[in-house]
């Protein structure tokens, strides 16, 4: 697979080359501790590392040059090339290594604060349904044919993005649904994917502690229509959330194959005519080119519709069979995390859903889901991850506090801060919402009110207590994850299997529970 460095650096910003521009590169490397003999190693400055401090270490173990932002200078007989932007130059090497599989196939970009996940495996199984050969890249993990992959980070780093499409590629995929997070955007790790469609969903406030600000963050959105757009000389089908005050303002800036979404009645490609919000799934009518399209789908709530409407739309614009796209829709049963209920013994008469929420606006949205269908109290069990965004914290604990009627405050992944510290971030929030402190007592049952138990498996344990039939428990923030980070030792943790084992408990939990039906 070696390639000429010369020839790979085409499309590069150079500012300088010192040694021999000609040599095989045999691969590339980010990690000095990863590299090979002949090996590439890109030294890149990072928010906690910087690699040009180990550019020594990758020559000791065979790197074949190096490219880096700092000055070259006369360093050892080994090839440097400083290059203007390390991370677009690790992102342009692997493409070219790896002859751009990105252009071999359909890929479909989902970016947004909420509704990458499902929207991509609605996406996932419309193409499947229309009978391609299918790969999926995001949160869940990356998969495709019988081939699964733990997920390390929502969109890999530029160069094992690119050996993963390339697997695919090898493989026989020709269709490739990717979430597309604002990280990556922003650390150019999709830099040079060729792209035949992007989805944008919403954006909310999140990530601030990495961004800074909601317009940098938007602007990080923004760059996979900005920059994204046009490698491999592919036409971009562009979907916009009209019903999103930022998706409004991109579809302003898209000249061309724009695919509009609404449901909320703004003018666009693709709308909601009726829709019919049940316990089952949702039974809708959509309008567009082409007329009218009836879709069912078991997942619940306006979330999932929204979510619908933008795996819909965008397989339209890819010229997806109808006929597909109804029966991919249908054909999702659940998302793994995602507003998910969790089977418990019909006799205790209330419903426990687990979900990944873990922005205001995404509490909101699963909150008002749950509320509209709710036929007794709403019970919400939740907290906030340790080192991130501060400033949403008592925004969740408002919506939390306004669409609940029981809320346990607890731990979610505080990592290095103090959970209690976490906690007194969120409660001023709930406050506000005039929702008064009760006792967190399994024995007394409160109609209404907030309470404090940082221990995450106790406060699950404290609100199925609580319920009763006809009630809702949601347990928001961790969804699909099967650990807890404390500190920063990582335990085993599933929200999921905690309400199992409460009502497997043959002891005084069970008991606890059975006398409030």
């Amino acid at each position: 697979m070696g390639k000429i460095l010369e020839t790979l650096l085409e499309g590069v910003e150079v500012i300088e080359v010192h040694g021999n521009p000609r040599i095989i590169i045999g691969g590339l490397a980010y990690d000095s501790r990863l590299v090979r003999e002949g090996d590439l190693f890109v030294a890149i400055p990072g928010t906690k590392e910087d690699g040009n401090r180990y550019v020594q270490d990758a020559i000791r173990r065979g790197a074949a040059g190096v490219i880096t932002e700092n000055p070259v200078g006369d360093r050892s007989r080994k090839t440097f090339v400083r290059v203007v932007n390390s991370r677009h130059a690790l992102a342009a090497l692997s493409a070219g290594l790896y002859d751009h599989p990105s252009r071999k196939i359909t890929l479909a970009g989902v970016t947004g604060t909420n509704g990458k996940t499902t929207t991509t495996l609605l996406l996932e199984s419309i193409f499947q349904n229309a009978g391609y050969s299918t790969g999926v890249i995001g949160t869940l993990a990356y998969r495709w044919g019988d081939r699964r992959r733990n997920a390390p980070m929502t969109t890999p780093e530029s160069l094992d993005l690119q050996v993963l499409l390339s697997e695919m590629v090898e493989d026989g995929v020709s269709h490739v649904v990717m979430e597309v997070s604002s990280h990556a955007l922003a650390l150019s790790r999709v830099r040079k994917c060729a792209f035949d469609a992007a989805v944008f969903t919403n954006l909310s406030q999140d990530h601030l502690d990495f961004h800074g600000s909601m317009e940098a963050y938007f602007e990080s959105k923004r760059l996979l229509y900005k920059d994204c757009a046009g490698w491999g000389g592919k036409s971009l089908v562009s979907v916009i959330n009209m019903d999103d005050a930022y998706g409004r303002r991109l579809a302003e800036e898209i000249g061309c194959n724009l695919w509009s979404y609404s449901i909320a009645g703004v003018d666009a490609r693709v709308w909601v005519k009726h829709a019919d919000l049940k316990r089952s799934g949702i039974d809708a009518t959509l309008g567009g080119a082409g007329g009218d399209m009836r879709i069912h789908s078991p997942l619940l709530g306006r979330l999932n519709l929204y979510n619908i409407l933008a795996a819909v739309t965008a397989a339209l614009g890819l010229g997806i069979s109808r006929e597909a796209i109804v029966e991919g829709v249908r054909s999702v049963s659940l998302v793994d995390g995602r507003l998910q209920r969790v089977p418990i013994p019909a006799a205790y008469g209330f419903d426990v859903v687990v979900d990944y929420a873990h922005t205001p606006d995404a509490m909101e949205k699963s909150l008002g889901c749950l509320r509209e269908m709710a036929g007794g109290r709403l019970l919400v069990v939740f907290g906030c991850g340790g080192d991130r965004d501060r400033g949403k914290r008592p925004l969740m604990g408002r919506v939390a506090a306004r669409l609940g009627d029981l809320v346990i405050l607890t731990s979610d992944n505080p990592r290095t801060e103090v959970p209690e510290k976490i906690l007194s971030d969120i409660e001023p929030g709930v406050i506000a919402e005039g929702l008064p402190l009760v006792n967190a007592d399994p024995d007394e049952r409160a109609e209404r009110g907030y309470t404090i138990e940082v221990n995450r498996k106790r406060a699950i344990e404290l609100a199925l207590g609580w319920a009763r039939p006809g009630d809702t428990v949601f347990i928001g923030g961790k969804g699909h994850e099967t650990y807890q980070i404390i500190g920063v030792q990582t335990f085993p943790f599933d929200d999921r299997q905690v309400v199992r084992e409460y009502f497997e408990n043959c002891g005084s939990h069970g008991q606890q529970v059975a006398v409030g039906t």
